[in-house]
């Protein structure tokens, strides 16, 4: 065999072992088989080879592997690894002992992982090449730009088991959001722009705003933001009553709509109120092209004077003269079910027609381009260095109420910028597919409204613990050591609540306004000190008395709509109580607060029979800024 005498297929060396073995990988297995090919290393040296089995210890053992971390499916072969190390050592041919160990392979749901899938996409031009970003592949989610924390912090919070399990892709979503949001620059970009024109703005002056890079974060610094006559928003932020959704809706104006329509007002955020006067229209199409708007000069920078109303809608905008265009890929799922080919047998059947749409008109505040081109400056730069590599994907973004976005490698220059949407701003996906109603938020859950298996609905997915924001609070008239808060938490009828809490003295009043909080909607209304409160905060507390008491407030990512419920990791979602108000059912509420309280990370987390459910929400988890370990309550 090892001189190359005999044909393919004609011999084979085996092991001698036990051909009774109920192990079939025990009985007699090949060890070497003849090839007459060329090998990329040694050429024509060689024309016998080792099976992968017998291979597969020997180079564990050479080359110093301890553990061999296998997928399942390698268990029953198991032995004969074992077997070949126990033959090998008194040979001195090796001098280690490494082990195989085996765990459940790790799938994800709208997608692929088999090698064999992938090749065929790429060959059969499904995809753009092995670094599309919709791809699996290391350079496709680095191209897209999934930072490498998230993925090891996915795999963290996925685990390693021995069960077969097929994880969600909004889960490694969401570890992408939680990541970016902490690192990316806040950006204003206008997807699908509408121009708007100022009719009292005085000539072609520009006005800089300076703006927080990231709210929460002000290390980061400022950016300037220019302002001007002649301004971009998004065409979707303009509700055009005698366009076709205006048709479509009957002339009325959608329920919860609040930005711009003719003749209503709208604040452009961070700037002034405008009001819509005039709309120009295309004269073949009659869609609009131009909005004739009226700006308030005594609104600045979020002021709103005596005696105006109060605008609510706000919305982003870039200056036009100073606007940079670029190219936006929106990437989505590459497959539309959760298993592609299950159902009809062909994965290519289930490719998502959607996973990707090119925006080329899109504008972005000249920031943006200063920064892309500086990193392709910076990239051209270290070409030849490899243990300093930077890459395009380098550069994220938030563009505020879009979505994350990362910087293209096919990004050339000013005039020639490419960004790609690494995820959207909130799960989008989920809420499609659970749910057909539009609802913000509020009916998350409601798609298993059914009754699991158990019969009765455990006692914390009885409790409403919703997403809200702090719009207004001031001190109890009656009682020193409450206070009354006004918090906006979704209702449908757009009506505000009332909270009374025991915080004085404990939080910073001017810390609260504009935060979002977590609170319980569906306990009883209870009068404290003359005052009716319809929802409860959730705070955290490490435990103390009185003013030695140390509380925070949980707290939510921004992007989280008011209303949205708070899930339970590892909890089947399903629609609450109405309202808690029967002895039972606060006993119920009674049980589920013995069990909250921080873990080691500062999350709120639910604790039961010895596990650990974290609160979550479709952009992360929700979260305290220092306690661990404290109770909430």
């Amino acid at each position: 065999m090892r001189e190359g005498v005999y044909d393919e297929g004609s011999h084979i060396l085996r092991a001698k072992i036990d051909m009774a073995s109920p192990n079939i990988n025990m009985r007699d297995p090949a060890l070497y088989r003849i090839k007459h090919e060329s090998h990329p290393a040694t050429g024509d040296k060689w024309c016998i080879y080792p099976m992968y089995d017998f291979s597969h210890p020997i180079s564990d053992a050479v080359e110093g592997i301890t553990h061999s971390l296998c997928t399942l499916e390698f268990e029953d072969h198991r032995p004969l690894y074992e077997w070949t190390v126990e033959k090998l050592l008194p040979t001195s041919l090796i001098n280690a002992t490494p082990r195989q160990i085996e765990f459940s392979r790790l799938n994800l749901q709208y997608t692929v992982l088999s090698k064999r899938k992938l090749i065929q996409l790429v060959q059969e031009k499904h995809v753009t090449g092995w670094d599309d970003p919709r791809m699996p592949t290391l350079s496709g989610v680095r191209r897209r730009g999934i930072p490498p924390e998230s993925l090891r912090l996915f795999c963290e919070r996925v685990g390693i088991s021995k069960s077969d399990s097929n994880i969600d892709y909004g889960d490694m979503e969401n570890c992408v959001r939680e990541l970016l949001d902490g690192t990316s620059s806040r950006a204003f970009a206008v997807l699908k722009p509408l121009k708007v024109t100022l009719k009292n703005w005085q000539g072609s002056i520009l006005e800089d705003f300076e703006i927080p890079r990231h709210p929460k974060i002000l290390e980061m610094g400022n950016r300037a933001v220019p302002f001007g006559k002649r301004l971009y928003i998004e065409r979707s932020d303009f509700f055009d009553m005698d366009g076709p959704e205006g048709i479509t809706s009957g002339g009325k104006i959608p329920k919860g709509f609040k930005r711009l329509v003719d003749g209503g007002k709208v604040r452009l955020k961070y700037a002034y109120v405008i009001n819509c006067d005039e709309v120009v229209r295309d004269s073949e199409t009659n869609e609009p092209v131009e909005l004739m708007c009226t700006l308030y000069p005594e609104t600045r920078a979020g002021v709103t004077p005596e005696g105006m109303s109060r605008v609510k809608g706000i919305i982003q905008w870039v200056e036009a003269s100073t606007a940079v265009k670029i190219k936006v890929n929106q990437y989505d799922r590459l497959f539309k079910v959760e298993e592609p080919g299950k159902d009809t047998g062909n994965f290519l059947d289930d490719i998502n027609p959607d996973s990707l749409e090119v925006l080329k008109g899109v504008v972005v505040e000249p920031g943006v381009a200063i920064d892309a081109v500086g990193l392709l400056a910076r990239i051209r730069a270290k070409s030849e260095d490899p243990l300093n590599k930077i890459y395009h994907s380098n550069l994220s973004y938030q563009f505020e109420r879009n979505g994350y976005f990362a910087l293209d490698s096919s990004s050339n220059g000013m005039g020639d910028l490419v960004f790609n949407r690494v995820v959207t701003l909130r799960d989008a996906w989920s809420q499609n597919t659970v749910s057909k109603k539009k609802d913000n938020g509020r009916n998350r859950g409601k798609a298993n409204e059914q009754k699991s298996n158990n019969g009765v609905i455990e006692d914390v997915r009885r409790v409403a613990i919703r997403a809200g924001t702090i719009l207004d609070i001031k001190a109890h008239p009656d009682a020193g050591n409450l206070i009354v808060c006004e918090v906006d938490c979704g209702d449908e009828d757009n009506k505000k609540r009332t909270v009374v809490a025991g915080l004085t003295g404990k939080v910073e009043f001017e810390d609260l306004i504009g935060k979002k909080v977590a609170c319980v909607t569906n306990l009883k209304p209870a009068k404290m000190r003359g005052i009716e409160s319809t929802a409860m905060l959730l705070v955290a507390s490490d435990g103390g008395e009185g003013q030695s008491e140390q509380v925070e407030l949980l707290s939510i990512p921004d992007a989280v709509p008011n209303g949205e419920l708070i899930s339970f990791e590892g909890k089947e979602l399903s629609e609450p109580d109405t309202m808690m108000k029967s002895k039972g059912a606060l006993k119920a509420f009674d049980r589920v607060k013995v069990c909250l309280k921080t873990n080691e990370n500062a999350e709120g987390s639910y604790f039961q029979d010895g596990k650990e459910h974290r609160m979550m929400t479709s952009a992360g988890p929700v979260k305290t800024e220092k306690l661990k370990g404290a109770v909430i309550q």
